[in-house]
């Protein structure tokens, strides 16, 4: 089904673009990502696409770039006035949630065989990694770890990775559709791990 032309303003439809990138990652992945349908779902033409998105990296980098920016506002609701392991546990849950719950996130996780990521990309997945990695030993902070900040960030990066791992390969040890099994997995092995 053809979309009406796309007549808003640049911001607009910059905004519709990632929107129909959105919806295109969670349906076909991004190895498959098509330009031709973003624009047409979006209701913009090739030219407009590529004048908003230079290239189909770009768009997937922005793309990357808008949901880790959702992902870290629902991160940002973690309560952290139980305590710093309380917290840990809390964050850890909420983001094994998104991973598990966010199509554009799994989609991200599971880069097909047909995707292969430039040197922009993996620049941006490891800036994504330390940003979400201070925003958590921040937020560990405020609750009240009292741990070095140099063991601290390594803290909550293994946190990160090791929920990032669970959601992609599964295993007997934990179910990551459980939120009961992830809380009571990070009490007992993570939330230890935060002083």
């Amino acid at each position: 089904m053809r979309r009406l032309r796309n007549t808003d303003s640049p911001t607009e439809q910059e905004a519709a673009i990632l929107k129909a990138a959105a919806e295109e990652v969670a349906l076909v992945g991004i190895g498959r990502l098509s330009m031709d349908v973003v624009a047409r779902q979006a209701g913009v033409s090739r030219s407009t696409l590529y004048r908003r998105f230079p290239s189909r990296d770009a768009l997937i980098t922005a793309l990357g770039r808008m949901t880790f920016d959702v992902a870290m506002a629902r991160l940002q609701t973690v309560g952290i006035d139980d305590g710093p392991q309380a917290a840990a546990v809390a964050a850890f849950r909420e983001g094994v949630r998104l991973l598990t719950g966010e199509p554009v996130m799994r989609r991200f996780l599971q880069l097909d065989g047909e995707f292969t990521a430039t040197t922009e990309m993996l620049g941006e997945a490891r800036l994504f990694l330390v940003s979400a990695a201070t925003a958590m030993a921040r937020a560990l902070r405020a609750a009240g770890a009292s741990m070095p900040d140099d063991d601290l960030m390594a803290v909550a990066e293994v946190h990160i990775r090791l929920a990032a791992s669970l959601v992609q390969v599964a295993t007997p040890a934990l179910d990551v559709t459980d939120d009961d099994a992830v809380t009571r997995y990070a009490w007992t092995f993570l939330a230890p791990m935060v002083m």
